[in-house]
């Protein structure tokens, strides 16, 4: 007996090939000329690979983009960009739905360096670019990724910022100041920082976790304190920069224990 084939699931696997192969990001006319569809078909398909997150959608540069769920097919796409490469997009998306700055920083030594920073507005008394510095132990972006290091990593850095004399006295002997923050971090999923890095700013900060449970970077979202609430900028901001979080850590390859309930 012939097997009929089911031509719907056919197309939108032909356009996830495409996006895998030809992207990361595509716009519609590209797919719909790579994959030989016709445009009303390919626009249908997207929209439901959007709805199952297996597609996203950027409509500040009105591309599509594979999404978190294609790492459950096994697309080697994704895996093979770096940090910055898979982020980008989605902070740019990030910060035009929400209005505010947000960045991406990496941990080196005992300093945070920006690997992304995308600006809604401009923050006086700070000038920070893609490749700045700040400190790790005092910052929530810092402290964000700080808190999610694996015991002996973590080791490494209080040293290292125990034998800074200024550094030494801000984290407590042995760094048991800094310590009981982190731990405080990584209990409740995420750093907050107000005015402990300059003051009259306001801070809130994620992990980014890729494959194997290993912290990469950190997102923060900076703000005004006189201008945005503590309240508001954990009710309203934090779960998007958690939810942005999570879609690049899935993209990263992480995979969240399985709950024991």
């Amino acid at each position: 007996m012939a097997v009929k084939k089911v031509e719907a699931l056919k197309k939108g696997l032909q356009v996830l090939h495409v996006l895998a192969t030809h992207g990361p990001s595509l716009k519609l006319q590209e797919i719909t000329q790579l994959s030989g569809l016709p445009k009303a078909t390919v626009y249908r398909l997207l929209q439901t690979l959007i709805d199952q997150e297996y597609v996203h959608y950027f409509s500040d540069t009105t591309t599509f983009r594979p999404g978190p769920k294609v790492m459950s097919l096994g697309y080697a796409a994704l895996s093979g960009l770096d940090l910055a490469e898979v982020s980008e997009p989605y902070l740019r998306e990030l910060s035009v739905r929400i209005g505010q700055n947000v960045n991406l920083g990496i941990l080196d030594g005992t300093q945070v360096v920006y690997i992304i920073r995308v600006k809604a507005r401009r923050i006086l008394g700070i000038d920070l670019t893609v490749g700045s510095r700040l400190s790790s132990h005092n910052s929530a972006i810092g402290q964000a990724l700080l808190a999610y290091l694996d015991p002996e990593s973590l080791d490494r850095v209080v040293a290292a910022m125990a034998a800074d004399p200024q550094m030494a006295g801000e984290i407590g002997p042995g760094g048991a100041a800094l310590r009981q923050k982190l731990a405080e971090v990584r209990q409740r999923g995420y750093a907050l920082s107000e005015g402990e890095f300059q003051t009259g700013l306001s801070s809130v900060a994620v992990p980014v976790i890729g494959g194997g449970g290993v912290v990469e970077g950190a997102l923060n979202l900076p703000v005004f304190s006189q201008m945005t609430s503590r309240e508001e900028l954990l009710d309203k901001y934090l779960p998007e920069l958690s939810k942005t979080s999570q879609v690049i850590s899935t993209l990263r390859g992480h995979r969240p224990a399985a709950s024991s309930e």
